[in-house]
């Protein structure tokens, strides 16, 4: 019986090619769509959960109040992890501390590697997170001061193959000994490092350098928040008790200032969820969600609208079979058969279009989504596809189908009203989502178009930056002589900032006259010399720049935002404040720019002179770029060193930092596009469908004298009151995710009527073209076939 409805349902469809390759095209292109959407979905929810009790670790975010609102981010001081020994309900803690540079290499050995991501961990670091080890000396790693675990990659390029175990590399020039090679950390794991050493080194070198003014220790320093903290609660623990218990002994080493309280974050959410709560990364995942939902809808839609659209097509064949016989149940299994064929076939050709496309996929999205058909993950989703659009496309109009009477049907009165609204109903479900998704990718490509050519508040055009070797840094004197002399070297400037997009360098440890016992603030922090600030355009709204001599060792510089925070009042130059105990004064004040992501706000910032200083910027010209380029190397080969001369323009880094984002935003417009195309194809159908009932009525007007566009217009006349409704339902729908969506930046595009106007017209213009053409060809047909009766 099954075969016979396979074998009946296979005549009918190849009965009706133009009707059967517009479905399998729609459905193929919905389906394939959809799965590529979910594949990108499920990848980026699955960030961290591949981690044992994933569920019980939680990242420590820092909450400090300052200028009359709470800032928060994921830096927290050392003795926050350290104080959780001393809390039951925490199971284990680690902390990270990463390492923004540096040469990894071996003895005798010229070559060397920089660029890497590295970072120093507590010995718990292996035991807390579920990164597979390879080989492994002891137990328990990151116990002795001079051991390093490396990743599997990095020992390929050290040892070429060999074991790595007890063998000793160098990182700047100190010696450490491989204990471990873990396994390449996955690419959906927030925490990606090529070696990881031990905490205990770091914190030997914090003190041998004098520590942080009283604090001569890691788990002393309540000052410097560099540290990522991760707590692993007991199963029947309360997270908010928890952290109640480390705040309390914060506050009280603070003795009783209550500014700076923690929190935990999930670890679950780290990727999508920001410290601060902003959201964007979530809401783009559930975007794309919707985005996928609608695409399986619209192909279903598709399907529903020609299958009840052509019902009279199909009236005179199911009436004879009642008349000879069959029952409604069997032509219900009939049409079923029919509609579950269709998307088997559809199925088996969007196979194929993720096959062909998926690794140009990959190319776009960034990621190493593997499309294999082993895959469990990828069968679930494309049965879940087929199972949800088969129910929704099928049900309806087998049930349409099967109801006709045959008397009724015979006389050609089988046409139902409600057949006729639910399609129209339909037909603006489309519209609907179409209309949003062009208003929603235009806001999209203007915010993106907003980033790039956002005002940072400083110049980032030919620039690059390098990282000078030690001795380099050692005779910065001379290499400053050298560029100075150089005519291709506009200017330059040594300081200790690697990434004027990613300052990265926070502290609490910072004080000022009439501070109260509960005032605290955390600012960035910034190394710079006398160049630094006319190179990057910066301005200047009050005071002076530092000057270069040693009284800049007392000279502080501010942003808007810090002297605000401060309680300062005009004139600000002059104020005394202090920074890791070294009292000063500030001289000037810089007018606010962006330091950070867009997506967060200006916070407060200090450039002083006190740090390390090894990072080079040199502003050059076009014509002079490689000249520039090239005396820098020869300067830097000057002074031999492992480190290898690399260089980076600024505005290189400031695509690296929005490459996701425009990435997404590329992708969005890639499938609203494909959305917008599957929806068209449905309507070019319904238009053929239209054209080909009303045949007799465009002959007979034709011969009375109709024009083409005149029959153009009643074909279109339906379709464009229908779409005129879906942009009145789509507008107020598409602002709100718009809206939505632009909240989570701080920077952001204007949301404008010309938005929805261009939207609209898009539409309309799409519409018009897809219905104008198939219109055209029915009035173009020759009248004597139109009228013609058999």
């Amino acid at each position: 019986m099954i075969f016979k409805y396979i074998k009946t349902a296979w005549r009918n469809l190849t009965k009706s090619k133009f009707y059967t390759a517009i479905n399998i095209v729609g459905l193929s292109i919905s389906i394939a769509t959809a799965i590529m959407i979910l594949l990108w979905v499920q990848d980026e929810i699955s960030f961290d959960r591949f981690h044992k009790d994933y569920k019980q670790i939680y990242n420590v975010h820092n909450i400090w109040k300052g200028g009359g609102k709470e800032n928060i981010s994921s830096n927290t001081p050392g003795p926050v992890g350290f104080y959780a020994k001393d809390v039951p309900a925490i199971a284990s803690s680690v902390r990270i501390a990463r390492e923004s540079s540096g040469i990894i290499s071996l003895k005798n050995q010229k070559d060397s590697y920089t660029g890497l991501s590295m970072a120093y961990a507590d010995s718990s670091f292996f035991n807390f997170f579920s990164f597979p080890l390879l080989q492994s000396s002891k137990p328990n790693l990151l116990t002795n001061i001079d051991e390093v675990t490396i990743s599997e990659a990095l020992s390929q390029k050290l040892f070429k193959g060999e074991n790595a175990i007890g063998k000793m590399i160098l990182f700047e020039k100190t010696p450490f000994f491989v204990t471990g090679v873990f396994v390449d950390m996955p690419q959906n794991s927030t925490l990606r490092y090529d070696a990881i050493f031990p905490m205990t080194y770091r914190a030997k070198i914090f003190t041998e350098n004098g520590g942080n003014g009283i604090w001569k220790t890691i788990d002393e320093d309540l000052g410097n928040y560099s540290f990522d903290t991760y707590f692993k609660l007991t199963p029947e623990a309360n997270p908010d008790q928890a952290i109640a218990q480390i705040n309390n002994s914060y506050i009280k080493a603070r003795e009783g200032n209550k500014n700076t309280i923690f929190k935990l974050g999930s670890l679950a959410d780290k990727h999508l969820i920001a410290p601060d709560g902003n959201k964007s990364a979530l809401r783009m995942v559930q975007i794309f969600g919707a985005v996928a939902l609608l695409l399986l809808f619209i192909g279903a839609i598709n399907y529903v609208n020609l299958a009840t659209a052509r019902a009279m097509d199909r009236a005179k064949e199911v009436s004879i079979r009642k008349i000879v016989g069959a029952s409604r149940k069997q032509l219900f299994f009939q049409f079923m058969a029919e509609t579950f064929l269709t998307f088997i076939l559809a199925t088996c050709v969007a196979v194929i279009w993720i096959g062909l496309s998926f690794s140009t996929y990959n190319s776009i999205s960034g990621k190493l989504m593997a499309f294999n058909l082993n895959n469990p993950t990828l069968w679930l989703l494309i049965g879940s596809s087929l199972l949800m659009t088969v129910l929704f496309s099928s049900i309806y109009p087998a049930i349409q189908l099967s109801s006709f009477k045959p008397i009724a049907a015979l006389k050609g009165k089988s046409s139902k009203p409600t057949n006729s609204i639910f399609r129209k109903g339909l037909v603006v479900f489309q519209y609907v989502s179409s209309i949003i998704l062009i208003i929603c990718t235009l806001v999209i490509e203007k915010q993106m178009k907003f980033i790039r050519e956002f005002n940072l508040g400083y110049d980032t055009s030919y620039i690059f930056t390098v990282e000078l070797n030690e001795g380099a840094v050692e005779n910065k004197s001379t290499v400053a002589s050298k560029l100075s002399e150089d005519p291709s070297i506009v200017s330059y400037s040594i300081n200790g900032i690697y990434n004027p997009m990613d300052y990265g360098s926070s502290t609490g440890d910072i004080d000022w006259p009439n501070r109260t016992k509960d005032q605290s603030l955390i600012v960035t922090q910034a190394t710079i010399d006398k160049n630094f600030i006319p190179l990057m355009n910066l301005k200047l709204i009050e005071g002076n720049n530092i000057k270069g001599v040693p009284a800049d060792s007392s000279s502080y510089i501010i942003n808007e935002t810090m002297a605000k925070q401060l309680g300062l009042e005009k004139p600000y130059v002059g104020a005394q404040m202090s920074l890791h105990e070294v009292p000063g004064t500030v001289i000037g004040v810089v007018k606010d720019f962006n330091f950070s992501n867009l997506k967060n706000k200006i916070e407060p910032l200090v450039f002083w002179t006190h740090r390390y200083a090894g990072t080079l910027y040199v502003k050059t010209t076009a014509s002079n770029a490689q000249k520039a380029i090239e005396k820098v190397k020869t300067i830097f080969n000057s002074y031999p060193s492992e480190q290898p001369f690399e260089y980076t323009f600024l505005d290189s880094k400031f695509d690296k930092m929005y490459k996701s984002d425009l990435r997404t935003g590329l992708l969005f417009n890639i499938f609203a596009s494909i959305a917008i195309f599957v929806s068209s194809l449905g309507l070019l159908a319904l238009a053929t469908n239209a054209a080909q009932t009303k045949v007799k009525e465009i002959g007979i007007r034709k011969v009375l004298g109709a024009s083409i566009p005149q029959i153009v217009q009643l074909l279109g006349k339906e379709f464009v009151s229908l779409l005129i409704i879906a942009i009145l339902i789509a507008s107020p729908l598409a602002w709100y995710f718009a809206n939505e969506w632009l909240a989570n930046f701080s920077f952001k595009t204007e949301l404008n009527v010309w938005i929805f106007l261009i939207g609209a017209s898009i539409a309309l213009l799409i519409a018009g073209l897809t219905i104008s053409y198939q219109a055209i060809r029915a009035a173009k047909v020759n009248v004597i076939n139109s009228l013609r009766d058999e």
